[in-house]
């Protein structure tokens, strides 16, 4: 069990005036140029906890033909700052299967115990759940009436508590579970289990929550941690993305600005903005910024690495523990950082990996052509800045991957054949390269048809489809809310190409020995089926598997 919320920031203003001035003729005139105003921002995230502590175990032997109440108590604490409150919901579990309500038999499913309300002298065997609130005055939490006594667990996501607005904050309020049981009398003699969950949930969550990714985390029973992004310093409570999973991001219904979070990636605690978009699938929506280094193995613990082959494209530098079902890749170059001059130097090759860091910059979005090779603003390359607040926070540049690095691959010499699909060649799709740099459940981006096909598995072309009506002439929804691509430019010999002019994302689809497909824009043109020299460093984009 677990909490969840939207994050809300509090913020205090703090103004100190400072007025000079004379007094003449009885009437005071002030020099306001010598006025001072001091600001001061304070950012309280929010931090919501439920934690279940079991106080008489949900356990009891019972003769058939008997109803038995108050099997066990858990006490779950509650803990929120949230000044809107929250809400609890709950669902039967049977055997890790959520919405499967019954008290599982050992005898096989004949003989499970069902839902209801317990009561005796019922034609079925039956087991209902109660909750019971406690706390003092406004801290105290609401019991959804119909659970006020004993109820049928439900089948799915259902409010059973709730803590309204306005309560102060960082006091803990509590509620009680118990359970009764009630047997037929020719219920056989066995072992029956069963268990329900509780998740909190911000207040706006209606029905069953499951329209946001920040709600389908928490239905799945993921963990937030706490972390601290050691690039931009912003800290707090995050999902993880290799949590991702395909049902959590089926689940979370909403699209668009409305259904975007902020997920923690656990290789190097960065922080990305993750968006359900319009194709159903759920897309970063910001650059990878992940470094490489000999002394760091990817593992697929952490990293999409799914092909143990070991063999073409993933036999150097990887190895496989049987026992353990870990494939792991060890890169052989680190990362070159622009500022540092550290790592190993770029070089153009079509089959090892090499990635570059230019440093932390972020696009203003400007939709000119600023003719530059650089990023560095005072310098004179316009529309680039390291001030990342508003909507530049989404634009960050991140890391440029040669084709070989964005698949995780440091002899990619074997992948010679196209894997661009046509309709004839429908499983073009399942022969791209299996592995990548992405994080665990997560992809790069396919190409198999031609064209601006909104609804071919063109990933690149669909969305251009779904975003800018399929528009080949300007990338006017492509450089902002919700999709936020950068045209961050490429690498080339080691130096940086048209920044601010073009944006260039790998694919994970092969052309040639020598090019690889991916998405190119600029203000003036889209072609979401670019092949290009596969030793150019590009931006990746990674979408959940």
């Amino acid at each position: 069990m677990r909490g969840m919320s939207k994050g809300i920031i509090a913020t205090g203003l703090v103004g100190v005036t400072s007025l000079v001035g004379a007094c003449l003729a009885n009437s005071c005139v002030y020099a306001l140029n010598n006025s001072a105003l001091d600001n001061v921002s304070v950012r309280i995230p929010v931090s919501c906890t439920m934690i279940g502590t079991l106080t008489s175990a949900h356990t009891t032997s019972i003769v058939s033909g008997q109803r038995i109440e108050n099997i066990g108590a858990t006490k779950i604490n509650t803990s929120c700052n949230d000044k809107n409150g929250y809400v609890v919901y709950a669902i039967g579990s049977t055997g890790g299967t959520e919405g499967s309500n019954v008290l599982a038999s050992t005898l096989g499913s004949a003989s499970d115990i069902q839902t209801g309300d317990a009561a005796a002298g019922g034609s079925t065997s039956s087991w209902a759940m109660k909750l019971t609130a406690s706390g003092t005055g406004d801290y105290t939490p609401s019991i959804v009436s119909e659970y006020t006594d004993y109820t049928s667990v439900p089948n799915q996501w259902t409010k059973v508590a709730s803590l309204g607005a306005g309560t102060a904050t960082g006091v803990d309020s509590a509620f009680n579970t118990t359970y009764a049981v009630y047997t037929i009398s020719t219920q056989p003699a066995a072992t029956y289990s069963g268990q329900v969950k509780y998740v909190m949930l911000h207040p706006s969550t209606a029905a069953q929550p499951t329209a946001t990714l920040e709600n389908a985390f928490a239905l799945a029973g993921k963990q937030k941690i706490t972390v601290t992004d050691p690039v931009t310093g912003d800290s707090g409570q995050f999902y993880k993305m290799q949590d991702m999973e395909n049902s959590i991001c089926s689940s979370a219904t909403s699209v668009d600005e409305n259904n975007s979070i902020r997920l923690v990636d656990t290789r190097d605690n960065k922080l990305y903005w993750v968006t359900k978009l319009k194709d159903g699938h759920c897309w970063m929506t910001q650059n990878l910024d992940l470094d490489l280094s000999p002394d760091t193995a990817l593992t697929s613990n952490d990293t999409d690495l799914n092909d143990n082959s070991m063999a073409g494209a993933y036999g150097k530098d990887y190895s496989y523990d049987a026992t353990k079902n870990v494939i792991s890749w060890t890169p052989q170059n680190t990362t070159k950082h622009s500022a540092t001059g550290a790592g190993t130097n770029w070089a153009n090759s079509y089959n090892v990996a090499y990635s570059l860091d230019p440093g932390e910059w972020y696009w203003d979005g400007d939709d000119s052509t600023p003719n530059c090779n650089y990023l560095n603003a005072s310098a004179g390359c316009a529309h680039f800045t390291q001030d990342r607040t508003n909507a530049n926070r989404h634009l960050s540049v991140g890391n440029y991957y040669n084709w070989s690095a964005a698949i995780a691959s440091d002899d990619s010499s074997s992948l010679t054949n196209s894997t661009y699909g046509s309709t004839s060649d429908p499983d073009a799709i399942n022969r791209n390269p299996q592995n990548s740099i992405c994080p665990k459940g997560w992809r790069l981006p396919t190409i198999s048809y031609k064209g601006n096909v909104v609804n071919s598995t063109s990933e690149f072309a669909r969305v251009n489809g779904l975003y800018n009506d399929g528009i080949t002439n300007n990338d006017k929804k492509l450089i902002g809310s919700p999709l936020w691509f950068v045209r961050s430019g490429y690498v080339y010999y080691g130096n940086l190409n048209y920044p601010g002019s073009g944006a260039y994302y790998w694919s994970s689809t092969v052309l040639s020995s020598y090019y690889a497909y991916g998405l190119y824009f600029t203000a003036t043109g889209v072609n979401p089926a670019n092949g290009n020299l596969r030793y150019r460093g590009w931006s990746v984009r990674c979408v959940a598997r």
